[in-house]
């Protein structure tokens, strides 16, 4: 992506590109459709969390929010370690960190590490986590961590039930950190892999 301007005569901005100048990392995740769903980039620095999202159904609300199918939806976020107050285990302060956010808001707050999501990876964690209001109403969802240098890239999926724990298995498989600048090149080349998946 190259950074695009050129002024016309009467005063609009028409986008093309300028050589030379060289664009920014994306600050909101990125998606390119595949054959079966959405490959998908999310920056932060010099390094990438990239994951899959299986399926046609799927459907993007925004860059941060998807409908992964009917009535289960998921959120992308990143939280930087400067708000975890613990770089040394960063994917424990995460739940922690999350965990303690609930307990403010909610009557009664349950955390459950799931290893049984995340097999033998040690650089993702999944967390179930179970809200409750004061009249016994319950939220749920799994947050899926993974560990970068600065903090946390973050997958919630909602509601954390039996029957999505086959998408969440399929989630983590592909969550990856990738160490590369997600620019210009490297956003080609994943567009050029979605391609070749059609």
């Amino acid at each position: 992506m190259k950074r695009l301007v050129q002024l016309l005569p009467l005063g609009a901005l028409m986008p093309l590109p300028v050589k030379g100048v060289q664009a920014e990392t994306p600050k909101d995740p990125i998606y390119v459709k595949t054959s079966n769903g959405w490959n998908a980039a999310y920056a932060h620095g010099n390094e990438y969390a990239e994951f899959r999202v299986i399926g046609n159904g799927a459907k993007l609300q925004d860059a941060y929010y998807i409908l992964l199918q009917k009535r289960v939806g998921m959120m992308v976020s990143f939280v930087d370690k400067r708000e975890l107050q613990n770089d040394t285990d960063l994917l424990s302060a995460h739940a922690q960190w999350e965990t303690n956010y609930w307990h403010q808001r909610a009557s009664r707050v349950e955390s459950n590490i799931r290893e049984d999501l995340t097999g033998t990876r040690k650089d993702v964690k999944v967390t179930e986590v179970k809200v409750y209001n004061d009249k016994g109403a319950q939220m749920s969802s799994y947050l899926i961590g993974l560990a970068a240098k600065d903090g946390v890239f973050v997958l919630s999926v909602s509601p954390a039930k039996k029957d999505v724990d086959p998408l969440v298995k399929e989630l983590v498989s592909s969550f990856n950190l990738v160490p590369r600048t997600l620019d210009a090149e490297e956003t080609k080349r994943l567009s050029s892999e979605a391609k070749a998946q059609r």
